[in-house]
């Protein structure tokens, strides 16, 4: 959702769509990377790399070319950027399980 309120602050509808996407993708993985080290520690760093760091860039692409053709709206924002979130999540820890199966 962060990188969601970030992309769509830093890309005005001047933006080119394709400038407004790489801005709001670079923008959203640069957040990623401050906040990511405050739950590393805590939850390992590939458990919050890949999550993260998708997520970033996804909303800050989405976001960044939304941003581009008008200005979204704050709820637009929260429910876009929280249903990216979670459906990167979702998928992430889903493929780990297909992966490595269940463990006990």
């Amino acid at each position: 959702m962060a990188a969601a309120w970030l992309a769509a602050a830093l890309v005005g509808p001047s933006w080119s769509m394709p400038a407004g996407m790489l801005a709001g993708m670079f923008a959203g993985m640069g957040l990623g990377l401050l906040l990511m080290p405050l739950f590393v520690a805590l939850f390992g760093a590939m458990e919050v790399m890949l999550p993260v760091m998708l997520t970033a860039m996804l909303s800050g692409m989405m976001f960044g070319m939304a941003g581009a053709m008008q200005v979204p709206a704050a709820s637009t924002l929260l429910l876009g950027g929280g249903a990216i979130g979670l459906l990167v999540l979702l998928l992430t820890y889903a493929v780990d399980v297909r992966l490595h199966g269940r463990t006990r």
